[in-house]
């Protein structure tokens, strides 16, 4: 019976079969009919959210010409580096240049799949939600190094989701457009590692003060663990954890089969010796930030701090830092010796909030200018750029004192005046415009008669300047001292003589500049060329020169000022052991508040400021040649260290004759003093001196001592003559 019955169960089955099949066959075609339509869908949906998503972020072309901000630098006299001016410090440097124990750190650590990942590491994203989703927080992520360097290059850090969905598709245009070593080379010199560094170049300075390609591998692996949290484990802050973190790249390069295990285990025992941070000032601090004002004001900001420029400067190096040395070394002793009641330890134990801008203990500040070509050589703006940026050399305006009375005499000179010419040291009563009077007196209260201009300025003798600039009017001297170098404004008074106009460092000392170079004034200059990053000359500063001043006026007050160098105020200069040729003049306002000297040598003109920020006396017999020239003297002394300085060189038209200092007439042999004086030709006196004959005749007639009056006495002591300090 069931023989019989087979064959139609087969049949059955066969039919049954076949119509199951093609029952399964409609249903596979339905699946995968609605996946297709579900696939367009979502394909439709990521391209729309593509769309969305990607229509503000940048295009493929800025991506090709993308360029990090790079940091200036700014370079000395002799191309080397005096600092750097940046938002970011970064240090471009090729993937070449970098060690491969480097990279294979950042690699293992970051991003293991860099290599065979196309920009977003999907397997890796479900893996770091997983594992948060476990963990109830974030506790691994899963950015890749492209996905991490779009974020980096165009600032996108807020915590989102379309902040993570925009990142990935950078990430993704990033891999069309670039190399994967392009991308790491990239990400290397982009990524923030902390205290202020950008780039693997940036942080090994930083961290261990020298370059990434001779990091050894505890080194490497430490800097490598600071971009997932650059604060929390920056060695600086935290050398436990940074310890710590350097552990966890060392077993994930083991893992990723780029190191063995003995010699992770050996950099991981290693002590780490992090580079010395830099103590105390930054060098040339001040010159610095003038040389930053002048570029921010040409090029504005942004390039300054993103372009990369270089920037080619006039400073000496070794000048500023005897400079800089001297004039601490200086105040410290003068903060000794006057016991004031701040000093600058005392501040510096202070917890300083902010850079205050004026402070409260003594401050001076050095201008050093080469007056053929008004190079900048040396510049020092206080004492402290930690404390104060304020830059007393160029930005503070303060009286110059006696410093101001070689204009005055220039003034003389070009009218006519000689420096053999008398004037007249006696009290004077002047009735000023407003109804008060001015009584102007000397800084050893006493009077002398009848000097000569040269002794009036040697010795500084302030009524004399008054009587001179009263001849001329305050407005002469005004016009020479602003076509000389003085740019601040100056009110046409008879005190201006004693110096009470106010003026910069700089300006005064690129003014005894124009003296220097024989009457040409050179334009101070202390940026010589700025190239951009690409090697692009952006500008060039040639040296204007124009002639303000005749040679010979300049001559002549040279040589009065190095009379006061040798025998009048300046004489400590030579006391402290300064020998080549010079002429200078101090300073010193009322009460003690302005301490100056300001000299020149044919090769260089320096000026030295001494005061308190907040206008007040230093103390007593603080004068220009206590408390500004020692300072003046050693980077004087510092510049002629290896040469010889050059005489003032003498112009066409200067004639020489022996003079008597007491009448400024021919000298006779009656003449008890006498020297060699210098004068313009055609303006040397013609007539010899005939009142010491007469004094003389008189001194030889009379009886007796009895009857001889004062002057007759001192024509007969010729010990007391030539002891005479004029």
């Amino acid at each position: 019976m069931f023989s019989h019955a087979l064959p139609y169960w087969q049949q059955f089955c066969t039919n049954g079969a076949e119509r199951h099949l093609t029952m399964e066959h409609k249903r596979f075609a339905i699946a995968v009919k609605v996946a297709l339509v579900l696939a367009v869908f979502a394909l439709g949906g990521v391209v729309g959210i593509y769309q969305y998503f990607a229509r503000d972020l940048p295009s493929t072309a800025r991506l090709e010409n993308f360029e990090p901000s790079l940091k200036t630098r700014v370079y000395a006299e002799d191309s080397t580096l005096v600092g750097e001016l940046y938002q970011q410090n970064r240090v471009l440097i090729p993937l070449e240049d970098i060690p491969q124990h480097m990279i294979d750190a950042i690699i293992a650590i970051e991003d293991r799949k860099f290599y065979s990942h196309w920009g977003v590491d999907l397997f890796g994203i479900l893996r770091a939600t997983i594992a948060n989703l476990r963990a109830g927080e974030i506790v691994q992520g899963a950015s890749t190094i492209t996905q991490q360097l779009a974020r980096n290059l165009f600032t996108m850090f807020d915590v989102s989701i379309t902040r993570k969905i925009k990142e990935m598709i950078l990430a993704l245009k990033i891999e069309r457009t670039y190399s994967k070593d392009e991308i790491l080379e990239m990400y290397l010199n982009q990524i923030y590692f902390g205290s202020g560094a950008y780039g693997v170049e940036a942080a090994a300075r930083e961290f261990f003060a020298k370059g990434v390609k001779d990091l050894t591998l505890d080194e490497a692996t430490l800097l490598a663990g600071l971009p997932k949290n650059p604060r929390d484990y920056s060695p600086h802050y935290n050398l436990d954890r940074a310890l710590q973190r350097r552990r966890v790249v060392l077993k994930a390069m083991v893992d990723a089969g780029k190191l063995d295990q003995a010699f992770a285990d050996s950099a991981a025992t290693r002590e780490i010796k992090l580079g010395e941070a830099a103590a105390g000032e930054q060098f040339a601090a001040y010159f610095l930030e003038h040389v930053r004002r002048y570029l921010e004001d040409k090029y504005g900001a942004d390039r300054i701090y993103h372009d990369g420029l270089r920037v080619y400067t006039t400073l000496d190096p070794y000048l500023q830092r005897v400079a800089e040395d001297s004039l601490e070394a200086h105040m410290l002793r003068t903060e000794t010796s006057r016991r004031y009641d701040q000093t600058k330890e005392q501040y510096e134990e202070l917890i300083l909030a902010e850079k205050d801008t004026l402070l409260e203990y003594i401050q001076s500040a050095v201008v050093a200018i080469e007056p053929q070509t008004g190079y900048v050589r040396a510049m020092v703006g206080g004492r402290s750029f930690r404390h104060s940026s304020w830059n007393r050399a160029v930005q503070a305006r303060r009286q110059p004192g006696s410093a101001f009375k070689p204009f005055i005499y220039i003034a003389a000179i070009e009218n006519g005046y000689t420096p053999a010419d008398i004037v007249l040291d006696a009290p004077i009563v002047l009735d000023l415009p407003n109804g008060d009077v001015y009584k102007p007196r000397n800084f050893k209260e006493k009077f002398e008669g009848e000097i000569t201009m040269r002794y009036a300025l040697n010795k500084s003798i302030n009524v004399a300047a008054v009587r001179v600039l009263l001849s001329l009017g305050p407005e002469s001297a005004i016009n020479y001292a602003h076509r000389l170098g003085i740019k601040s404004p100056l009110q046409p008074v008879y005190s201006l003589a004693l110096g009470t106009g106010e003026v910069t460092l700089m300006e005064i000392t690129s003014a005894y500049g124009t003296i220097a170079a024989g009457g040409v004034r050179a334009e101070p200059i202390a940026v010589k060329s700025v190239y951009d990053r690409d090697g692009k000359l952006l500008e060039e500063n040639a040296v204007y020169r124009e002639e303000v001043l005749s040679p010979q006026t300049s001559f002549l007050i040279t040589n009065m000022l190095e009379s006061t160098v040798n025998e009048g105020t300046g004489i400590g200069a030579r006391l402290m052991g300064f020998v080549e040729p010079v002429a200078g003049k101090t300073g010193t306002t009322d009460d003690y508040t302005d301490a100056w000297f300001v000299g020149f040598t044919p090769e260089l003109v320096v000026g030295v400021w001494t005061g308190f920020d907040v206008k007040k006396t230093m103390g007593r017999n603080m004068t220009g040649a206590r408390a500004s020239l020692p300072t003046w003297t050693q980077v004087m002394k510092a510049y002629y260290r290896n040469r010889s300085g050059e005489p003032f060189t003498e112009p066409e038209g200067i004639v020489h004759r022996v003079v008597c200092e007491k009448t400024g007439l021919l000298a006779s042999s009656k003449c008890k003093r006498a020297r060699r004086e210098i004068f313009i030709d055609g303006a040397e006196p013609r007539r010899p001196c005939d009142h010491c004959a007469k004094e003389y005749t008189l001194i030889r007639t009379l009886p007796n001592l009895d009857d001889y009056d004062d002057a007759d006495r001192r024509l007969l002591d010729d010990d007391d003559d030539y002891d005479d300090p004029r």
